[in-house]
């Protein structure tokens, strides 16, 4: 069969993702997306009921909007790899609030340079137990981009690309609060890198959103390296940081872990307060 982009060609989407969480934030907006999303999360309570996005086109070219709200929060894997999970369906007895979320407008077009406010509104059922229920908003956005094309034999194969950015919204109901537990930590030296892990467990009713800083202690008791990240704990989830020591330090050395709930990053209000936790921890040789 012969065709080309313009006629016969065999239709298929390529699908960017850029994942936005209240978790792993990479910006304001997203840097890379073809539409710009902001803020980075939106938190809504049950007082007002109500939330924004702000939208906006930076690009040359129209774009096709489509938002829609899916189940997901951060997971981790053995090596402390962390992605958001999405899920098709919501498992029974998760805190879900995607079934009461709307989008207004849902659906637009944004011309070059323009900017759209989108209102996120939470319509809970009565009696909702106290606490912190999850979505995430998925802004999907086509157009902007010229489509690629590719070659497939004599038949030319047009990939329209589809941007999606995802924004964590969680909806607190009534009183909520949060905490940390660590589950386990260890920290070993492998050549000139200090891998520490740490594992934490949520507590409470809500989301932990903080960061967690690991130093490096040596013999006297001095921080001589250092590495900080963001951490967003929805139920458990692993941590993995690596340290360099510098070559005068003298061991043994120890790893301190700090976390607390200070994200300047995230909306106000965005980070519920919690007591600050401190783990230490000996560094194995291997």
């Amino acid at each position: 069969m012969q065709g080309s982009a313009s006629g016969r060609n065999a239709g298929a989407r390529a699908a960017r993702v850029l994942f936005v969480l209240g978790c792993l934030v990479i910006g304001a907006s997203a840097r890379g997306a073809a539409v710009a999303v902001s803020p980075v999360a939106v938190y809504i309570d049950s007082r007002d009921r109500t939330g924004t996005l702000t939208l906006f086109n930076p690009g040359s070219r129209p774009e096709e909007i489509q938002v829609e709200f899916a189940y997901g929060y951060p997971v981790s894997d053995d090596d402390g790899n962390v992605s958001v999970q999405i899920m098709d369906t919501v498992p029974a007895g998760e805190p879900s609030a995607v079934a009461w979320l709307r989008a207004f407008p849902r659906r637009m077009v944004l011309d070059p340079g323009q900017r759209q406010v989108m209102r996120v509104m939470v319509q809970p059922p009565p009696g909702l137990p106290d606490g912190e229920y999850w979505a995430r908003a998925l802004v999907h956005s086509r157009g902007g981009q010229l489509p690629i094309e590719q070659q497939r034999g004599d038949v030319t194969v047009q990939l329209e690309v589809e941007t999606v950015v995802v924004v964590a919204v969680n909806y607190r109901n009534g009183s909520v609060s949060t905490g940390l537990e660590v589950r386990d930590a260890s920290a070993s030296q492998v050549g000139d890198t200090v891998r520490a892990t740490i594992d934490f467990e949520r507590t409470g009713n809500a989301a932990y959103l903080g960061r967690v800083l690991a130093e490096l202690v040596d013999a006297g008791g001095r921080t001589v390296a250092d590495t900080e990240e963001v951490l967003a704990v929805y139920k458990t989830i692993r941590r993995r940081l690596a340290l360099v020591p510098p070559a005068d330090a003298e061991g043994p050395f120890k790893v301190r872990f700090t976390m607390d709930t200070q994200r300047d990053d995230l909306p106000p209000g965005g980070a519920l307060p919690s007591e600050r936790v401190v783990r230490e921890v000996d560094v194995a040789q291997e």
